[in-house]
């Protein structure tokens, strides 16, 4: 059956097309009677006829949609936490969200240009940052943009942005370490040039320099850049946590030191159920810390102490901010989400 028109309701209702238009406009200042425009809009109600938003919006130019670009799977809790934050707060504010795969300025630049985005929230991650086609973009106005996970920002950046602060996630976890008596830390990092590893480890090496009863010792995960676009792409961990596993273990054998004062402190959350799982079998007792908290379930894992990253208020917060860029003349904020660090129950 064909999709019911305006000029449909209009043959119904004995108008012409432009009346139904005025009777269903809520924002419409044409003068309508109460009867015409009830009527109007119950025959359009009994045909099932619905606008047809699209043409609407190349009426316009204005969509409001926002599209929100994040290159890593939804199927990663930390990136379905940022764009389900995004989404609901998008909406509270009458917004529509469209999320876009891939980090490919062009695209999205010409649907800025025909009114089909409204603006962009760029996702980053590890060092993936925006692009400067889109820095450009939001500086002439063209696409107004709020950036989440890309770094801090300088002075003169066109555009909003939301970020986390890893390096005060490390050094409260350490101080949270500290206060519970543990004295041996086995931090279970991969070998990635990211920023917020980077970040940790200054941190790690400045908060560790104030407590001289702590010994720090890596345990690589062997994990290496390359890995991480072939570990998305098989969407599964297996080799790599069997490996992983593998390493934790002999380092904990190694260990002349009671369970109670050791940390198995893990950069990457995936790391953490294998840590929890060798734990239990060869420490008893020891603690198993998450930077990254958010996967596995941390409810699930009584006494696992993790550092919240606040994921989904960086999406609500991201979306507020593009309210503003939207605004004529809005300045740019840039807003700094801290971490908390907390142990299940």
């Amino acid at each position: 059956m064909a999709r019911p028109t305006l000029k449909d309701v209009a043959h119904r209702a004995g108008v012409s097309v432009s009346t139904v238009s005025y009777a269903l406009n809520d924002a419409s200042r044409v003068q309508l009677s109460a009867e015409t425009r009830g009527r109007v809009r119950r025959i359009a109600k009994e045909l099932g006829y619905t606008p047809n938003l699209f043409a609407r919006s190349l009426q316009a130019r204005s969509s409001r949609t926002i599209g929100v670009v994040v290159s890593k799977p939804l199927t990663n809790p930390r990136y379905a936490a940022i764009v389900h934050g995004t989404g609901t707060a998008l909406m509270d504010r009458g917004l529509r969200m469209t999320v876009l795969p891939r980090p490919d300025a062009a695209g999205y630049l010409d649907d800025c240009r025909s009114g089909f985005l409204e603006g962009i929230i760029f996702v980053g991650h590890d060092d993936v940052t925006v692009p400067q086609e889109l820095v450009d973009a939001a500086g002439s106005g063209l696409a107004p943009m709020v950036a989440i996970d890309c770094g801090a920002a300088d002075a003169d950046t066109p555009f909003s942005s939301v970020d986390f602060d890893y390096e005060l996630g490390a050094v409260s976890m350490i101080e949270h370490l500290a206060g519970r008596g543990i004295t041996t830390v086995l931090h279970v990092r991969p070998e990635v040039s990211s920023r917020a590893e980077r970040l940790r480890q200054i941190a790690l090496m400045r908060v560790l320099g104030s407590h001289d009863r702590i010994s720090l010792q890596v345990v690589s995960t062997g994990l290496k850049d390359a890995d991480l676009a072939e570990l998305d792409a098989a969407g599964g961990h297996g080799d790599y946590l069997h490996h992983q596993a593998a390493r934790l273990t002999a380092a904990l054998e190694d260990l002349d030191e009671q369970a109670a004062r050791v940390a198995v402190l893990c950069s990457w959350g995936a790391d953490v159920e294998v840590a929890l799982s060798v734990v239990q079998r060869i420490a008893p007792g020891a603690t198993v810390a998450a930077l990254a908290g958010g996967w596995p379930r941390v409810e699930v894992w009584p006494g696992l102490t993790y550092s919240r990253l606040p994921l989904e208020e960086a999406g609500e917060t991201a979306a507020r901010l593009l309210v503003q860029e939207l605004t004529p003349d809005a300045g740019h904020e840039h807003v700094l989400l801290p971490p908390e660090a907390l142990s299940s129950s």
